[in-house]
């Protein structure tokens, strides 16, 4: 029977990762890249290597021969999209020729031994004319989509623009494009607070309601707005339904607990069988602590007051005036403070009763007051369901 060690296990594992690594980065090597048929990663592990090592054959024929593959590849897919003759396609061959001119650039980076054995072509001519041409089109296309009208060629023109802004920065009114594209494509939501408890709200309810923090729900393509533009048209509302308030009354409980400890009240003589004092081995008496019992009476006051507001929040669109969606929303928010009195030795109070024992009872909170931290946990959690609910506001119909 053979007994397999710990070293050898530790070697056996050694070996597997060691293989595995080997393996992984064969499969990475810019040969297995140019044979996969990925030309660039190819080109740029093979440019990668031969600045380290420029006399690396294997390295350099990889080279050529995924240059020239890509290079091919692309002028062929140039040759056919100028074929074709379609305006649109004339982005596409602004990216090819890019892509061209980016990876001659690539090359310009070896040593000019290496570098000399490369055909570098001047794509300069070739790029300012398909530029041009590609920025002129996505602009023009986005003007037709605005034209269209709705909110989904409003997004689309606004991916043109963005698409010209890329090409050009500052190509003719592109950015008032963008921004008049975007604001047309947005969905527009309003947040509306209804009280539907027949319970007359505190004004400062609303408006810590209408403090909820908006910006991080909004996204590229909805808005969120608390307070209503009468100039602006808008496309969702959602409802913040409150149909249930409930207050309840003052509550006072009261409750007495016994604390109990065992503390030391001075030292005591150890005493033998027959009652004398005890003597240690150099004729001194033998004391030890003495220790008692003590205990308090504490006399707990708990003071408790609850709001309860429940109601839903409701998504309403008003382009076809349908509900949507309804989500249950309920929060209460709780009043409580404790305090205590005691009675007996106050050394037998336990450090809880301590902190209750140095607080006195204090005044209610009002309902107003009740009512406005509702309204802030009501906030938080509308904002949550909301947030869950973004990708709902989010069509273009």
């Amino acid at each position: 029977m053979k007994i397999i060690t710990k070293g050898k296990i530790m070697l056996f594992r050694l070996s597997i990762l060691l293989i595995s690594v080997t393996l992984l980065i064969g499969c990475n090597s810019s040969e297995k890249l140019l044979q996969k048929g990925q030309y660039d990663r190819a080109i740029d592990k093979a440019v990668e290597k031969l600045r380290k090592k420029p006399n690396d054959e294997n390295e350099l024929y990889v080279l050529k021969e995924a240059y020239v593959k890509a290079n091919s590849f692309d002028m062929d897919q140039i040759e056919f999209l100028e074929r074709e003759g379609r305006e649109e396609n004339y982005v596409k061959i602004f990216l090819l020729y890019e892509r061209l001119d980016n990876r001659q650039d690539r090359i310009k980076t070896l040593p000019t031994s290496l570098m000399s054995q490369f055909t570098i072509i001047d794509y300069d001519e070739q790029l300012i004319e398909s530029k041009s041409q590609a920025a002129e089109i996505s602009y023009e296309k986005g003007l037709q989509y605005l034209e269209q009208g709705g909110r989904e060629n409003a997004r689309r023109a606004y991916y043109e623009f963005e698409r010209t802004k890329s090409i050009y920065s500052d190509y003719k009114e592109v950015n008032q494009m963008l921004r008049e594209s975007q604001y047309l494509g947005t969905n527009q939501v309003l947040f509306v607070i209804e009280n539907n408890s027949q319970v007359v709200l505190p004004g400062r309810f609303d408006t810590e309601l209408k403090k909820i923090g908006m910006g991080d729900l909004n996204d590229r393509w909805i808005q969120y707005s608390v307070f209503e533009d009468e100039d602006q048209q808008y496309d969702y509302f959602i409802v913040l339904n409150i149909n249930n308030i409930n207050v309840t009354p003052e509550r006072v409980e009261r409750e007495k607990t016994t604390d109990t400890k065992e503390i030391q009240d001075g030292m005591k003589y150890v005493l033998d069988e027959r009652g004398n004092v005890t003597k240690d081995s150099l004729g001194n008496d033998i004391r030890v602590p003495n220790m008692i019992t003590v205990e308090a009476e504490v006399s707990k006051v708990r003071q408790v007051k609850e709001t309860m507001v429940g109601g839903t929040l409701d998504y309403i669109d008003l382009r076809t005036d349908q509900l949507v969606k309804t989500d249950n929303i309920a929060v209460t928010a709780v009043f409580e403070h404790t305090s205590a009195t005691y009675s007996g030795d106050e050394r037998a109070l336990s450090e809880a009763s301590k902190v209750m024992v140095n607080s006195e009872m204090v005044p209610f909170p009002t309902n107003e007051m009740m009512l406005i931290d509702a309204a802030t946990l009501l906030k938080e959690q509308a904002k949550e369901i909301m947030f869950r609910n973004r990708r709902l506001l989010s069509s273009t119909y």
